[in-house]
């Protein structure tokens, strides 16, 4: 029972002394992340709209950056023959089905909407989400309620953002995943949170793609001693082992954890172009998108296969003058995020996990993938808290000033390849026909 104390401005919630004014101003922030996720979202089923239907049907797969577009597509909305080929990608997406499928098929019937629709509000809900735990995540550090809407606007109007909360891919999912994975370490920094929460989160974010369990991981290992942090990972792996056989009951093409011989194939593969063509889709594209080009021999030993969009080979900033600015800005506020990540005193915890995680990913896909831009949106919640770090140390004015620039050149770039890759997509489909 809450008690109003005689002289104070608190609150008494179960025996817990509350100030009223944190509660004020907790719903401040509630209200502005809840906005912003609806933009999110807003702008997500908005871009759905431009992206050609036909790049789910099956004869187009890997067309869009070499996403399974019509695998992840069949796997929300059906259980059928042609699906089920496809759920062996549950040996890297180890609970996907299990999450996806139940509310995109719950959506369809009970507002009676068509498959596509369904999956566009899907994803633009999990767009909402995203944002608004990106802004939680923000404020927990300790940046000013301008400044971590600010930096959720540059994510939002990332190419990362842009190209994959558009389309159906799991991509969204995980990214949401590691954002909740940060935001736990954040807040362990002043909360305890007993070992339950720690196997809640470890599964969270080993659910949708295995390789995202290093934020678990690690932020249960700056908060326990080595062996516990094992102990903990196994209990949570053996329970996400628990989860799969559900899964596996509904679903029962889903494939085992772990690699599978179709991702043997991209480990160091000849296409991705070496390590200085990594780096630049890692740090530019990311954010910035730059000419794309079409390939149509990407898979000889495949030739019924449709041309493929990619940007492995192309140079930052390419596709316009707007782009070639926001790269240099970019990489200036990067830079400036990082000397923040290794001078500030604030936030220490995120800051371990923060910066493990940029170099297990950076690391992940020096090995691992031909098209780094199509994890991209794995990266850019982890670029942006990084950027977000300017905001409170003495350069945040400096910080604030090079996202605004980032926005302004990267926003009209962006759309524009958005357009364009778009009107190719509709180019090669029409072979479908």
């Amino acid at each position: 029972m809450s008690v109003l104390k005689e002289g104070t401005n608190n609150e008494e919630i179960m025996g817990i002394p509350f100030p009223i004014g944190i509660l004020r101003r907790v719903w401040v922030d509630v209200a502005v992340a809840v906005g912003l996720g609806f933009l999110g979202a807003i702008a997500s089923f908005w871009g759905a709209q431009f992206v050609d239907p036909k790049v789910t049907d099956l004869d187009a797969i890997n067309i869009w950056f070499e996403a399974d577009l019509p695998r992840v597509y069949a796997n929300m909305n059906t259980g059928s023959t042609a699906s089920m080929a496809w759920m062996d990608r549950t040996a890297v997406h180890p609970l996907f089905l299990l999450i996806a499928f139940p509310p995109t098929v719950g959506l369809r019937y009970i507002l009676n909407l068509e498959p596509r629709t369904a999956t566009q509000i899907i994803i633009a809900i999990v767009a909402l989400l995203w944002v608004a735990a990106l802004f939680a995540l923000l404020r927990v550090i300790g940046c000013q309620r301008f400044d971590a809407g600010l930096f959720c606007l540059l994510g939002g109007t990332s190419a990362a953002a842009m190209f994959w909360f558009s389309v159906a891919e799991t991509y969204s999912f995980g990214s949401l995943t590691i954002v909740l994975g940060l935001l736990f370490a954040a807040l362990t920094q002043c909360y305890w949170f007993s070992r339950l929460w720690y196997i809640g989160v470890n599964i969270i974010t080993f659910s949708i793609t295995v390789t995202n369990w290093m934020v678990g991981v690690l932020a249960t290992w700056i908060n326990h001693p080595t062996k516990r942090t094992i102990w903990i990972g196994a209990q949570a792996f053996f329970l996400t082992v628990g989860l799969w056989c559900v899964q596996k009951i509904f679903f029962p093409g889903a494939g085992f954890l772990f690699l599978t011989k179709d991702d043997i194939r991209y480990i160091a593969p000849e296409e991705a172009g070496g390590l200085l063509k990594i780096l630049q889709s890692f740090l530019a594209h990311t954010m910035v998108m730059p000419l794309v080009e079409v390939f149509s021999d990407r898979y000889p030993d495949k030739p019924e296969r449709l041309p493929i969009i990619l940007t492995q080979t192309s140079d930052p900033g390419s596709a316009s003058i707007w782009g070639t600015l926001a790269v240099v800005s970019w990489l200036a506020l990067l830079a400036l995020g990082l000397l923040s990540l290794f001078s500030i005193k604030k936030a220490p915890k995120l800051r371990w996990v923060l910066g493990l995680t940029l170099l297990g990913q950076l690391v992940l896909h020096l090995l691992y993938g031909g098209e780094t831009f199509l994890y991209s949106l794995h990266f850019i919640p982890l670029f942006v808290v990084l950027a977000a770090l300017t905001s409170l140390t003495r350069w945040r004015w400096i910080g604030l000033g090079l996202a605004v620039l980032v926005i302004a050149f990267s926003l009209p770039n962006n759309i524009q390849q958005f357009q364009e890759v778009n009107e190719i997509v509709s180019q090669l489909t029409a072979q479908l026909e």
